[in-house]
């Protein structure tokens, strides 16, 4: 009787995820095709803040294509760091050097408002720029010449009231990171899509988070997201909480990925995983019904692999596999994904493990140290990570 309640269970949790597939090459195809062009905007100066910790992947190549921009109005670029001794400053010096005409400001302040220290970095980076419109990038962020125009256009709409970006991999460094980058097309962007498609982004993605000074103090300032793990979810959050649209750009940008190990790898998804199940635990819940594959392979062994079982798991891996194919290589044109198409089933496999880890633990490493994750999403320090 027990068997028979989990087969029940698996094939409900297969067939479930089939449906979240083929609703998220709906909301890819409502995300993707072709809309009518918006009106044009006067485009405004604007401030990109970028905060670092130690030198990252190639660097300088990042922060050079943000020195390229095809805009015609002011934008400055200020870098933000807590140590004079850290590594990312000589980056920066070559950058002003490399880039005379452009505005490039290095902040280099130690002063902490909260827990997160990366929001305490902005903070400090906030009070050295010029312009009411701001851009706040992930370090390891890589963008196009258009990206400036592209991203703080629809800032001159008074319902956006912030912009963020979706984003795939570039080469990465080594196996661990190569199965870390597959997953971002060929997984997370379908649950943003997804989200989009159903309430409206109520949150933003770390890669680009464009909005105002104002839009800002509306929220408490950067004060308000200075405890939390997820900064950049809260950001968006609570810009969406106070009547403004959180717009999806159809720009895309790139991460360059450093090389961490699997351990290194392990701890990062962990670390989103465990937040994110604290934070919004029966949204994390449900993502079970999105791991089709172990679901359908798990209902396998459960079955015996009985022809049944065998053509349910092969039904699921090609609406699996069609649907990362039309978002992924389709739609967001990931090279990287089309290349290790053939690992797909192998990252499947990988996060429901770790789903299944992040199920339990509120500890989660982050730059070395440990912190607890509590319900609200606020963390605070436990140790020193070894």
């Amino acid at each position: 009787m027990l068997l028979l309640i989990i087969k029940i269970i698996l094939v409900c949790g297969v067939f479930a995820a089939n449906v979240f597939y083929l609703l998220s090459l709906l909301a890819g195809a409502r995300f993707f095709l072709p809309k009518p062009q918006r009106a044009a905007v006067t485009l405004q100066p604007v401030s990109l803040l970028i905060p670092l910790a130690g030198a990252d992947f190639n660097a300088y190549e990042n922060y050079a294509r943000l020195c390229r921009q095809d805009y015609p109005a002011a934008y400055q670029l200020v870098f933000g760091v807590r140590e004079a001794s850290d590594t990312a400053i000589p980056i920066v010096e070559k950058l002003q050097s490399d880039f005379p005409d452009r505005d490039i400001k290095l902040v280099i302040a130690s002063q902490v408002i909260g827990a997160n220290l990366k929001v305490s970095n902005l903070r400090n980076i906030l009070a050295q720029t010029r312009h009411e419109q701001i851009i706040i990038v992930d370090s390891d962020i890589r963008v196009q010449t258009d990206y400036l125009r592209r991203v703080t256009a629809p800032l001159g709409e008074a319902r956006v009231g912030l912009v963020t970006c979706l984003y795939r991999a570039t080469e990465p460094p080594d196996v661990a990171a190569l199965l870390e980058a597959i997953g971002i097309t060929g997984e997370f962007t379908a649950g943003v899509l997804m989200a989009r498609m159903l309430e409206g982004v109520k949150f933003a993605l770390g890669s680009t988070m464009a909005t105002t000074k104002t839009h800002l103090q509306e929220i408490g300032g950067l004060e308000a997201l200075a405890d939390y793990l997820a900064d950049d979810f809260m950001l968006g959050n609570l810009i969406a909480e106070a009547g403004y649209e959180v717009r999806l750009s159809e720009h895309i940008v790139e991460t360059a990925m450093s090389p961490a190990g699997f351990s290194g790898m392990l701890r990062h998804q962990l670390r989103w995983g465990r937040s994110t199940r604290i934070s919004r635990p029966a949204g994390y819940l449900g993502l079970l019904l999105t791991y089709g594959t172990a679901l359908a392979l798990l209902l396998g062994v459960v079955d015996g692999f009985t022809p049944k079982s065998l053509i349910l798991l092969a039904a699921t891996l090609v609406i699996r596999l069609l649907t990362a194919w039309m978002i992924g290589v389709q739609w967001m044109q990931d090279k990287l994904l089309k290349k290790y198409f053939w690992l797909l089933p192998l990252r499947d496999l990988l996060s429901f493990a770790i789903w299944c880890l992040s199920m339990v633990g509120k500890r989660v490493e982050w730059r070395g140290r440990i912190f607890e994750v509590q319900r609200d999403g606020r963390m605070t320090e436990w140790g020193v990570g070894k």
